[in-house]
């Protein structure tokens, strides 16, 4: 990712300034960027320096602070940023805040926040929030742009921070006062005479502050403990609800203007990112005003409004923080009169969402996160202009368990424009692997069973398994760290040594993962392979994929970043294990039931090459082996072996 110095021209417009210190991170966050904010140019900082001189060139729009760990000096810079942009917008990445200050706050004030670990498709739809339309603000303390910063702000910022500060405060009127912190809390404040939680409530009153920050010291006087959320809360509620100004009996003034009833579709959207709801929320208003939207931040809240409204549309997020979106399905489903209404999934679990829409008759469409406000705002007209679904009987209950056989809701006919404009918004996931292949039962194993006697060399079977990537971590040199993964199909091949076995074993026969046997340090003792009807058919190796989230892993010498790919785009790489022939074991009829194969080392490679041969490819280790209730292989972590 470019610095400044190949940044774009000062002319161009809308240009999102990312400052962050960590290589793969920026890396990361850069690609994100080109998938849902692709118009606008991104430059990276990784100083303040740097970033100062930016902002003086070319006036970005846009601003995304990392500020773990934190930097020295954030205070004067957010301070001149206020000066220089008073209508720029700001994300800040860093420790999380409290949850009970982001959702009180929303997106009141100058800064949002996002804190880490993150998912990319919480990142990005904080991201089309900051850049998409906002609706204005009746309250005292206006949002969404650096113009609108205050005291909380620049204490959410160092508390962002993570690590320890000291913030001095001067307001208008001649009074002083500091704020102390100590890993993301805050923990001492003084104004005057006053100590504690009391003088923390006055400086969060007072107006035209100027702001100075000071070294801090490892021990920090305490006089505000926990009751600092509290005490912020308080602060939010009289800030969003001004009382009325107070009107002379005698002063005439207009009536206010009749507020217009509005008379559109009724959508209720539920999702616990604040930064989403405003987004969608804001998104659908400024391309239809009418529409009636009402926003739920939990599932429980989410039904409730659902069940009230009975709306023409619900916009549904699948990770809640009460209910998975699934069983809100379910519970809409066994509801009669909210059976008929449509539901439009919006997340970024993408293979838990298709199994929802697989599910759930009244999930209509699906909309992988992060998305664009046209492709949403496409996606929602057509869903409405579909109608409701067919609404059910109490007596026609639909058997929502999986064990149980269903009627399925009857769809509105929807002409084929529509079904092809569907068909291009739902993320496209990997083909599951046929049901069947885990349905097969055992063979018998009571027949016969030849055992290979033969040298060691002999014995050789170099087994090729393509897997799909879960995670990847990052070396700080970007190079490829750890991996987990599972794999992307049960079918292998095999390339076997052994004579007898060539001769027991039909040519073409193909085989699948069967009953794998740990050892006693829980890594892969033996695996067990199974005739398959399905031939091998090699997979193609994917080496790029689309960052679905980040996080930062804490290392014995330095922080590591781990990337989980989005699941519309899987990268798909390929193991090769070099194994030993146990035994063929044969059925009673002959045929051969399954192949035993000892795995003496842990030691692996893999590849992205499909020509490679078992010799090459990168040397992993694999370790953490995980496996399903049938004891085959479910997933594995593969960690780069120590060179000789």
């Amino acid at each position: 990712m470019p610095s400044h110095q190949s940044s774009p021209k000062a002319s161009s417009p809308g240009s999102i300034l990312l400052l962050e210190e960590y290589d793969a991170l920026a890396a990361a966050i850069g690609s994100a960027l080109k998938k849902f904010a692709p118009e606008h140019p991104v430059v990276r900082a990784r100083s303040l320096a740097e970033a100062d001189e930016f902002v003086a060139k070319t006036r970005p729009q846009v601003l995304i602070l990392d500020v773990d760990p934190p930097w020295s000096g954030i205070t004067t810079f957010i301070e001149k940023l206020r000066n220089a942009l008073p209508t720029a917008r700001v994300l800040v990445v860093g420790s999380r805040i409290p949850d009970e200050i982001l959702t009180s706050r929303g997106s009141f004030g100058a800064l949002q926040f996002i804190g880490k670990p993150f998912e990319l498709a919480a990142f990005g739809s904080a991201m089309q929030a900051v850049l998409g339309p906002w609706g204005e603000s009746g309250s005292l303390n206006p949002r969404g742009s650096l113009r609108a910063l205050n005291t909380l702000d620049v204490l959410l910022l160092h508390c962002a921070g993570g690590g320890n500060f000291v913030v001095d405060l001067n307001d208008e009127t001649g009074g002083s006062g500091k704020v102390c912190g100590s890993g993301g809390q805050i923990t001492h404040a003084e104004a005057g005479n006053l100590i504690g939680g009391a003088a923390l409530r006055q400086i969060l009153n007072w107006n035209d502050v100027r702001w100075n920050e000071t070294k801090a010291t490892s021990q920090a006087r305490r006089t505000v403990h926990d009751d600092w959320i509290e005490i912020a809360l308080a602060y939010l509620r009289q800030t969003e609800a001004p009382a009325p100004p107070q009107i002379s009996p005698e002063e005439e003034r207009p009536a206010p203007a009749p507020t217009e009833t509005k008379t559109g579709k009724k959508i209720v959207v539920i999702d616990d990112t604040e930064m989403l709801l405003i987004f969608v929320e804001d998104v659908l208003a400024t391309d239809d005003a009418q529409l009636q939207i009402t926003t739920a931040l939990t599932g429980a809240e989410g039904i409730e409004q659902v069940e009230r409204i009975l709306p023409d549309l619900v916009l549904l997020d699948y990770s809640l923080p009460d209910i998975n979106g699934d069983q809100i399905c379910r519970r809409l489903l066994e509801n009669e009169k909210t059976a008929g209404v449509p539901v439009l999934m919006m997340s970024g679990h993408v293979a838990e969402m298709k199994a929802t829409a697989a599910l759930y008759q009244n999930v209509v469409a699906a909309i992988e996160k992060p998305f664009l406000s046209d492709a949403l705002v496409q996606l929602v007209k057509k869903t409405l202009e579909a109608g409701p679904r067919q609404r059910r009987s109490a007596a026609k209950k639909i058997a929502i368990r999986a064990n149980e056989p269903t009627s399925p809701i009857a769809p509105v006919a929807k002409p084929a424009r529509e079904r092809q404009r569907t068909a291009q918004i739902l993320p496209r996931v990997p083909a599951p692997v046929t049901p069947e292949l885990f349905e097969t039962p055992w063979p018998s194993l009571s027949g016969p069973a030849i055992v290979n006697a033969a040298t060691a060399d002999a014995n050789t079977a170099i087994l090729g398994l393509f897997l799909e990537v879960i995670s990847m971590q990052l070396t700080p040199q970007l190079q490829m760290g750890a991996i987990r993964a599972r794999p992307a199909s049960t079918i292998v091949s095999l390339h076997l040594s052994s004579a007898t076995a060539h001769g027991a074993i039909p040519p073409q026969t193909a085989f699948q993962l069967g009953r794998a046997e740990l050892n006693a340090e829980g890594r892969i003792s033996s695996i067990r392979l199974v005739p398959s009807t399905h031939p091998f058919q090699r997979t193609q190796t994917q080496s790029a994929f689309a960052i679905g989230g980040v996080a930062l892993i804490p290392n014995h010498t330095r922080t590591r970043v781990q990337l989980t790919p989005a699941g519309s785009t899987p990268m798909t790489v390929e193991l090769i294990a070099q194994l030993e022939l146990s035994s063929v074991q044969l059925s009673n009829t002959f045929q051969i039931a399954q192949l035993l194969l000892k795995w003496p080392t842990n030691i692996v490679r893999v590849t992205l090459n499909p020509k490679a041969t078992e010799r090459t490819g990168a040397a992993f280790e694999s370790s953490e082996i995980k496996l399903d209730n049938s004891g085959r292989l479910a997933e594995l972590l593969l960690k780069p072996a120590p060179k000789a």
